[in-house]
């Protein structure tokens, strides 16, 4: 990354490093941490925290804290609360937690809220940090009404969307606004589990800076200067996917404004082969069985941001299409006899996550959905018998269903905020 200063080239270079997490590349992320360039620390800050946490040397752990704290520079917002996210995913000690949580009442408005809600939701999924934070709250100088008592939209959620004994996925909503009401960034995150394994499934980020100027409304400390601009990333199945821009720039901004559409933008759309495995197996009897079996999934992951400003309201949205399809058989064959068995099924499934915005007045109003819509599966089953002489015999069997669709549950502020927005009893 320091073979050029090509803004795109660089962010491109840290990507890679962001996907190989070589642990050679974490002096690297770490210089490019506390850079001056906000993007340049963003990348670098989430690549740290996919790092394990053995590696994170307390050389890391004093860079990520300067750049919390402000030691150095002032830093934006969104870098600051990924520098949190860092401390907290990388256990941390007993004085990193309380001087995060002696930061809350110092920290821009928004941000402080933020820092409450992520607080508070770790400790309400008991994530690995609970711990040392509930030590750390027994002191009445971090932990009272002054710093626990702040208002603002910002939030962080954590939830389940399935559990079994084999299986949890979980999902988190963190959404963080500017002081004007403008959301600075948002981070949707699907994240699976199955013995003692995790596999982070879908992350979408949506970032955005410098459109106070649309409302006339008075940038925050240290974003005076910023260059209007709203983008979108994702990571699907821990590889991180090229970003995609809406757009960049103050004239970029107006002309998209005015020709913008609604409709969402495209950041990946394709196809993946999960599984293709063919085995023949030799049974002890001497005859043989072959199995073929073949797994594919089609994705369309694509987001929008909509400002009006005749209405005073803006809405964000991220979009999850998927389809998922598995087929097999299982065939015995004799000289004088061929059986076999065919399975297959498939689903497909949306999930949508928005976010509404009313800025007409202050305190603004807020609203987020995260919702699952009725998606079908369908599972088939065939057997089959055909001899020597031709006669075949077949059974089939198949199995549909609708699931019924969902919205997953957030915070009981955004519930209230909702029924604001849309003026409706839930």
């Amino acid at each position: 990354p320091e073979s050029t200063k090509d803004e795109a080239e660089v962010q491109m270079y840290l990507l890679a490093l962001k996907n190989c997490l070589l642990p050679e590349a974490i002096p690297i992320l770490t210089k490019f941490a506390e850079s001056e360039v906000g993007s340049y620390s963003i990348i670098a800050l989430t690549a740290l925290q996919r790092y394990d946490v053995g590696l994170m040397t307390s050389e890391v752990k004093q860079t990520v804290n300067r750049v919390y704290h402000q030691n150095l520079r002032i830093y934006e917002k969104n870098v600051r609360a990924a520098a949190a996210d860092v401390i907290l995913s990388s256990n941390p000690s007993y004085m990193e937690v309380k001087n995060l949580l002696l930061s809350i009442g110092n920290l821009p408005h928004e941000m402080n809220k933020y820092m409450l809600s992520k607080i508070q939701d770790i400790l309400r999924f008991e994530m690995p940090a609970s711990k040392v934070i509930q030590q750390a709250m027994k002191d009445m100088i971090s932990h009272n009404y002054n710093r626990f008592a702040k208002v603002g939209s910002s939030s962080a959620f954590s939830g389940f969307m399935a559990r079994s004994a084999d299986l949890t996925s979980t999902y988190s909503l963190d959404i963080l606004y500017s002081g004007s009401g403008i959301m600075r960034s948002s981070n949707m995150n699907i994240y699976g589990s199955s013995n003692g394994a995790m596999l982070h499934g879908l992350q979408v980020a949506i970032e955005a800076q410098g459109l106070e100027s649309l409302i006339a409304a008075t940038p925050d400390a240290g974003e005076e200067d910023l260059e209007s601009f709203a983008g979108m990333s994702a990571l699907l199945f821990d590889v991180q996917l090229r970003p995609v821009t809406f757009f960049k720039g103050y004239s970029d901004l107006m002309s998209k404004m005015f020709s913008m559409t609604g409709d969402p933008i495209n950041v990946v759309k394709g196809l993946i082969l999960l599984t293709d495995h063919s085995e023949v197996i030799q049974l002890q009897s001497g005859l043989k069985v072959s199995s073929e079996f073949q797994g594919g999934l089609a994705i369309d992951i694509s987001g929008g941001m909509e400002i009006s400003l005749w209405y005073r309201e803006s809405k964000t949205s991220v979009n999850n299409r998927g389809a998922l399809v598995v087929a097999g058989n299982v065939t015995v064959d004799m000289d004088f006899l061929r059986a076999g068995v065919e399975v297959s099924f498939e689903t497909e499934a949306s999930l949508d996550f928005i976010t509404t915005v009313q800025f007409s007045e202050y305190p603004f109003l807020v609203c987020m959905q995260m919702d699952k819509a009725t998606f079908p599966f369908r599972e088939f089953l065939s057997k089959y018998e055909s001899t020597s002489s031709g006669k075949i015999v077949t059974s089939r069997r198949s199995r549909k269903q609708l699931v019924p669709g969902s919205e997953f549950p957030l915070h009981q502020e955004n519930s209230n905020m909702c029924n604001k927005v849309f003026d409706s009893s839930w």
